[in-house]
């Protein structure tokens, strides 16, 4: 039986990937049990554990955090990357590394492919790709790059469906943004997307993110409207309005050429709402 090792199993992304790769033996790790940033923890526990595939979901994700202490984003986001790469590799593991949309800089009018030149305009941005670049070196591109846009789940506990109805109920008037465009990524087709990708064995990177791709006020929009929330009055705002620290690029829409071109796809955004919602 193959065995599969994830990184922030805790997480809305990494608890799905335990339940689709049930079928392995799961070794279940979070920061307790396995701290990405100690190089000679990593080892061992790879070691001990000798997987054939490593999943790596585990990540500062707190964007405005990464912008406040970019040092800490990168010993995490990159440093951490860098570690587990190398126990892969020592091992002889196969790796997928979980990057973002957030490694493009957000003005191409049209989707990113893979093959777009990347260009962070945030640190977390920079931190996942100096992530990215590890993993390609290191495994000298036999590891597996995985970009996606605005995971949200039924394990999240503060995704943007969510922070949405709270908000809704809270103060029945909402400002959100109409000008930053992306794909809303749905935790489980995401998770299933990436064990079909892993039983093609490969290499390179993919972007799995589902299909379409609206703004956060269309999102927001449809949360609401969705959810019977139709007396709540919704404002949209230009991202140069709200006053944030980290700076998200306005239009970081993914295509899934890779992925495509190997039989594996993600169904609509929508879709993934409505069953979210459900």
């Amino acid at each position: 039986m193959k065995k599969v090792l994830i990184t922030g199993a805790n997480g809305q992304l990494g608890g799905e990937l335990v339940e689709v790769f049930k079928d392995w033996t799961v070794v279940s790790t979070d920061q307790e049990n396995l701290d990405i940033t100690d190089p000679k923890q990593t080892k061992e526990v790879l070691k001990k554990e000798k997987p054939d595939w490593v999943i790596h979901c585990a990540a500062w994700t707190d964007v405005e955090g990464c912008a406040e202490n970019p040092e800490k984003a990168m010993f995490i986001n990159a440093e951490g990357t860098k570690n587990l790469a190398l126990a892969c590799k020592e091992i002889g593991a196969k790796m997928v590394y979980i990057s973002t949309n957030e490694v493009f800089d957000g003005k191409k009018k049209t989707p990113y492919s893979e093959s777009d030149k990347t260009n962070p305009i945030n640190p977390y941005a920079v931190s996942k790709l100096a992530g990215e670049k590890f993993v390609n070196d290191i495994l000298e591109g036999s590891g597996v790059i995985v970009r996606t846009s605005w995971v949200y789940g039924p394990k999240g506990k503060s995704n943007f469906p969510l922070k949405i109805i709270a908000a809704a109920d809270k103060f029945g008037e909402l400002k959100v943004v109409d000008d930053e465009f992306a794909t809303p990524t749905y935790a489980p087709d995401l998770a299933k997307a990436i064990f079909d990708l892993v039983q093609k064995n490969p290499s390179g990177v993919y972007h799995l993110v589902n299909e379409g791709s609206c703004s956060r006020f269309e999102w927001a929009t449809l949360v609401l409207k969705k959810t019977e929330r139709n007396s709540v009055k919704l404002i949209n705002i230009k991202l140069k309005d709200f006053q944030r620290k980290s700076k998200p690029p306005k239009r970081a829409i993914l295509t899934n050429i890779r992925a495509r071109s190997l039989g594996v796809e993600l169904p609509k955004w929508e879709d993934g709402l409505e069953r979210f919602l459900k």
